[in-house]
């Protein structure tokens, strides 16, 4: 019986566990001040503000959406650290259309865990 509890047990926690979690982490430990201007804004206008086709944060989503107004994208910050951090497959994530590359997504990640700054 004991061992029939304990392999029940064992055999829920697994199911538990989210398989499709990023196995990478995006440590910002030993990560220098990240530049809002100079490392995640040139991200932001080649990957998410694009004008023309598949641009969803250019303002064609509402001017809420238009991350190219700094308040738009720092007020999203949080949600966007959440979408670009999930498995490409996964519902949500972002960018819909192409990619970042994983220096980039640490680099936005960082800006975030460090505030978010206008810098």
């Amino acid at each position: 019986m004991l061992a029939c509890t304990c392999a029940l047990l064992a055999a829920s926690v697994v199911s538990c566990v989210d398989h499709s979690a990023p196995e990478s982490e995006y440590s910002c430990e030993s990560a220098e001040t990240v530049s809002f201007t100079s490392q995640i804004n040139p991200i932001i206008n080649s990957n998410c503000a694009i004008v023309g086709d598949g641009g969803c944060h250019n303002g064609g989503n509402g001017p809420s959406l238009d991350w190219r107004v700094f308040e738009n994208f720092q007020s999203h910050a949080l949600h966007v650290k959440d979408r670009i951090t999930r498995p490409a497959n996964a519902a949500g994530h972002m960018p819909k259309i192409g990619a970042i590359t994983d220096d980039q997504i640490r680099l936005i990640v960082c800006w975030v865990e460090q505030g978010a700054q206008h810098n």
